[in-house]
């Protein structure tokens, strides 16, 4: 790019590390839901695993649905802004080029 400064490698990384992570956190959220919380002792410590089981399970679930499709989005931003630079580089070469005559 000429003149915007967008750091498009990094953010399509980050992007694609964030929808990745939501993907591995679900998984393991899954996971989690075949445990059993009856070994731990306690019938309060067993109801309090439990319900952080749940609340781990529902909030890894909607940070999955937050980070899917997040690339796509970062993709088609990025591709904006190199269109609009794009642009802008033609319009100064040809203000350029009236400024010369």
């Amino acid at each position: 790019m000429s003149f915007f400064k967008f750091a498009t490698d990094e953010v399509k990384g980050m992007a694609r590390t964030l929808e990745s992570s939501g993907g591995r956190m679900r998984d393991a959220s899954r996971e989690m839901q075949h445990t059993d919380a009856s070994q731990v002792g306690d019938s309060g410590l067993q109801a309090a695993c439990d319900d952080f089981a749940d609340s781990w399970n529902y909030g890894f679930g909607q940070l999955a649905k937050l980070t899917r499709g997040i690339s796509k989005v970062v993709d088609g931003a990025a591709e904006d802004l190199t269109k609009l630079d794009d642009k802008y580089r033609q319009e100064l070469e040809k203000a350029s080029e009236k400024g010369d005559k």
